[in-house]
């Protein structure tokens, strides 16, 4: 013993394994020869082992977690670096290092087709929500609600998301709501990309054409309603009788939120057949559960107008002018379209004269007609004519309609 010598700087040339002896050799092995020792997956990170549901400090069942109408709280073991749970209240206080055991997230899955990710080390967890996955390329965001029968499992992953065995499942209840807690339905976010889905109509009959629109749908959303606005007004106020529209919105129709696997909404309004009608668009999600009706915000408003209406080949022919009865001072004219022909295109607007002076203007749909109302005294004379007009001219004057306003 007395010639032996040690090496005390380094294990390079250590022969042994632990539980043997340590001694000299001659020649001493070396690094790699130890390397090649070790067994396999020595120095790779550690998978995490398979989460269990939490149990009191005497090993009996214990509950997994809360559950309220619209969230579920859940607590778990990861088998690795936890604290005793607090003995008098049985609930689990906690992690000690769990990332410095190669645990560094989870993942909780919920009904088998969504889950939530929870990175760290904490194991317990508040879920309100999760990614519903069963159209991989169209993942949908639902809520937790009430009344509802949810199961869970857990898996930990290590820092090179490599995941470990999940946990048993376990099914939780959400409970109805009660008369004393508060019913809430949320309102979806706003459409953020409402554009045309064709080219704008162009009219060229009585029946004109729609207006085809389309936007993204909106995650939550159950249905959505579209709105027009078709005064030039660009700063209407508030209808205080309809709470978030204007003055002079008028609902179009609603669209049903599309099913699963697809993302784009599509409208098509009625036919537009006015040319140069103005319009302004917009579209705003609904939410309708158990709860009531929640209202989004209106997306960004489209405005835009019909074309010039299509003329084939020239102006306008001449109107005819009928008169309705007078009451109370309101002269009611009646304006009769001129025929369309292989001469003659479609009116776009008539203009009403009274002795040579413009006296009213009225858009005209096309192939259409509309009435004139004026405002007259008693015993005041008129002598009435009307032109029709479009983009290619105007065309002669109607038959002269002249007569008092009676008493």
């Amino acid at each position: 013993m007395a010639d032996e010598k040690w090496n005390l700087n380094t294990t390079g040339d250590l022969t042994a394994e632990s539980g043997s002896p340590v001694g000299l050799v001659n020649p001493p092995r070396s690094a790699d020869q130890h390397a090649t020792d070790r067994p396999a997956g020595y120095g790779d990170q550690v998978v995490p082992p398979k989460p269990i549901w939490f149990t009191d400090t005497q090993g009996n069942p214990h509950s997994h977690g809360t559950a309220e109408p619209y969230k579920v709280l859940l607590f778990w073991r990861s088998n690795v670096g936890e604290r005793d749970a607090d003995l008098n209240s049985n609930y689990y206080m906690g992690v000690a290092g769990l990332q410095s055991v190669g645990v560094t997230g989870h993942r909780i899955t919920v009904n088998g087709i969504g889950d939530v990710h929870h990175p760290g080390g904490e194991t317990s967890v508040t879920i309100t929500g999760y990614t519903d996955r069963t159209d991989p390329a169209h993942p949908v965001w639902r809520l937790i609600e009430p009344d509802t029968d949810y199961t869970f499992t857990v898996a930990a992953h290590n820092q090179s998301y490599e995941y470990g065995p999940a946990s048993d499942p376990v099914t939780m209840h959400t409970p109805a709501l009660g008369y004393d807690q508060q019913h809430l339905t949320y309102a979806p976010k706003p459409p953020n990309d409402l554009d045309f889905a064709a080219p704008l109509p162009l009219v060229s009959s009585t029946v004109g054409g729609p207006i085809q629109l389309r936007w993204t749908k909106v995650p939550g959303a159950t249905s959505y309603e579209v709105f027009d606005n078709p005064t030039t007004a660009t700063n209407e106020g508030m209808d205080p009788a309809r709470i978030g529209l204007s003055q002079h919105d008028v609902k179009l129709g609603d669209a049903p939120q599309p099913a699963a696997g697809t993302s784009t909404v599509t409208f098509i309004t009625t036919n537009y057949t006015v040319p140069r009608q103005a319009f302004a668009l917009k579209v705003r999600a609904v939410r309708t559960d158990i709860n009531g009706t929640a209202y989004g915000a209106f997306s960004p408003t489209l405005r835009g107008h019909i074309p010039a209406a299509f003329h084939a080949p020239g102006k306008p022919g001449v109107p005819a002018l009928s008169e309705n009865p007078i009451v109370g001072g309101q002269v009611k004219l009646a304006l009769t379209a001129p025929p369309i022909d292989a001469t003659h295109g479609g009116p776009e607007w008539y203009a009403v004269y009274d002795a040579g002076s413009k006296v009213a203007n009225v858009p005209a749909p096309l192939g259409a007609a509309p009435q004139a109302t004026l405002h007259y005294a008693t015993g005041q004379n008129y002598s009435f004519t009307v032109v029709a007009g479009n983009t290619a001219g105007t065309s002669p004057a109607s038959d002269a309609l002249a007569d008092t306003v009676p008493a």
